[in-house]
């Protein structure tokens, strides 16, 4: 039998196993894997590794708060995610005053359609559950294939009241849906930023005191115990502490369904970075902040063990201009920074490359762990025979150096330039179609599908 495409000669990998395999690809599906393939094209992958394209979980393409609109739009936020062997991604929806959640969705759905290069499915934020029919809304949600929600604990204008939450996670529970949570805990954050600052301590090297390790720990246990109580399935975004780890896993522990991401800023910078001069140290800004050297290697131990199951960008890229100004203090500088393109890179030269985490587990998190915990199922996350071709080639050997410059975001802050790696994407299929390959994009806006999920599958 001769194949569209045929991977020839690589090392193929999935979270079940590896072999030194040919890879035969036919209708934008997984068709065979085994020896002496043939193809009409044959993409040779000797000395390289055949791996699942990368599902992100987290990212906020298209962004907008307030007057404020983040860098990256769909079609340069997901190009520069196909750079980076990303195939398919979820991002964030926020619920908005007077509006239905579904026609929050609609609305996104317009600012993706004709722009996205790989396929997306999106996370809805409820911001005021009050103001909405949860018990009309949410099976609603399920029926569209939006399979998870968001809340927030902290964030002004997000924030929701313990009463709130637990609304949310029981109705959330009765319709089989995920919920994710950005865990600090609001009240507490609030009180130290205006402690701190009436006391005239408003430089950056400040910001961790204000949001410390113990306002994730608090939020995640109040939250964990609810889903615990409820039976709601949980999913903690960007952890980035030792001591919200270890409640984490107590909860687990007890079974309650609690799953954590972690994002590439906690791996790769410490705060140290806030103590940079002048205001070299605001492109480093996230919410939870950057944290210690000790809480770095606990979350490294984490993603070893699988008490981290999944690692997701949280790719939100704020410009230059609305970061570095010399004015702004800690409070005032928005939070987040550019990933989409460097994360599965980097994973695999500090994790695989450095014998952190296995080659395996570097493919659940990256790929298998998101595509179940979201419902994107059989046919994202994996190699196996019948699921979408999505495939990303990664060079081992390849050196890297990060250069804003060169890089696919809009943003024109990036926080790893100068970085260099060891091991790197080279090419990207989506659905059986090369679109990035020689450095090169390949596809066009708005071949990007959106993916109706299923329900959620534990790990």
């Amino acid at each position: 039998m001769e194949y569209d495409h045929v991977f020839k000669g690589g090392h193929v990998v999935t979270a079940s196993g590896s072999s030194e395999s040919d890879l035969g690809v036919s209708g934008g599906k997984i068709a065979a894997i085994g020896t002496g393939l043939r193809g009409r094209e044959t993409i040779d992958a000797t000395g390289l590794l055949v791996l699942p394209g990368a599902v992100d979980p987290h990212t906020h393409f298209g962004l907008s708060i307030g007057t404020m609109a983040a860098a990256d739009d769909y079609e340069s936020g997901t190009r520069a995610a196909a750079f980076g062997g990303v195939t398919s991604f979820i991002n964030y929806v926020f619920q908005e005053p007077d509006r239905s959640l579904l026609e929050a969705v609609d609305g996104e759905l317009e600012k993706a359609r004709g722009h996205a290069h790989i396929d997306y499915g999106f996370h809805v934020a409820i911001t005021d559950p009050d103001a909405i029919d949860l018990a009309v809304e949410l099976p609603g949600l399920v029926a569209r294939g939006l399979t998870s929600v968001k809340i927030f604990i902290a964030v002004e204008g997000w924030e929701l009241h313990r009463r709130q939450m637990l609304d949310v996670m029981q109705a959330a529970a009765d319709n089989g849906i995920i919920v994710n949570v950005h865990a600090e805990d609001g009240p507490l954050a609030s009180h130290l930023t205006k402690r701190l600052l009436a006391a005239g301590k408003t430089s950056l090297n400040w910001l961790p005191e204000a949001r410390p390790p113990s306002t994730e720990a608090l939020a995640i246990y109040t939250v964990s115990t609810y889903a615990e109580v409820l039976g709601c399935p949980l999913y903690i975004v960007h952890l980035a502490s030792r001591a919200a780890l270890e409640v984490t896993s107590a909860a687990r522990a007890r079974g309650a369904k609690v799953f954590v991401e972690t994002r590439p800023m906690y791996l790769y910078l410490d705060r140290s970075r806030y103590d940079l001069p002048g205001v070299e140290g605001n492109k480093f800004v996230c919410w939870p902040p950057l944290r210690s050297l000790d809480d770095q290697d606990a979350l490294w131990d984490g993603l070893a063990s699988g008490e981290i199951q999944a690692y997701g960008t949280d790719h939100v890229p704020w410009t230059a201009a609305q970061m570095m100004g010399p004015d702004l203090n800690f409070s005032q500088i928005p939070g987040g920074a550019s990933n989409a393109e460097t994360s599965i890179g980097m994973l695999y030269s500090e994790g695989v490359g450095k014998g952190r985490i296995s080659l395996r587990r570097f493919v659940e998190l990256t790929s298998s762990n998101p595509a179940k915990l979201f419902g994107m199922g059989p046919a994202k996350g994996s190699l196996t025979i019948g699921a979408d071709a999505d495939v990303m080639l990664l060079d081992p050997k390849r050196r890297f150096k990060v250069v804003t410059e060169e890089m696919q975001s809009k943003g024109d802050l990036d926080p790893y330039d100068g970085y260099e790696s060891t091991g790197w994407p080279v090419l990207t299929m989506a659905r059986g179609e090369v679109i990035v390959r020689d450095g090169k994009i390949l596809s066009k806006p708005g071949r990007g599908r959106f993916l109706a999920r299923g329900l959620h599958e534990a790990l």
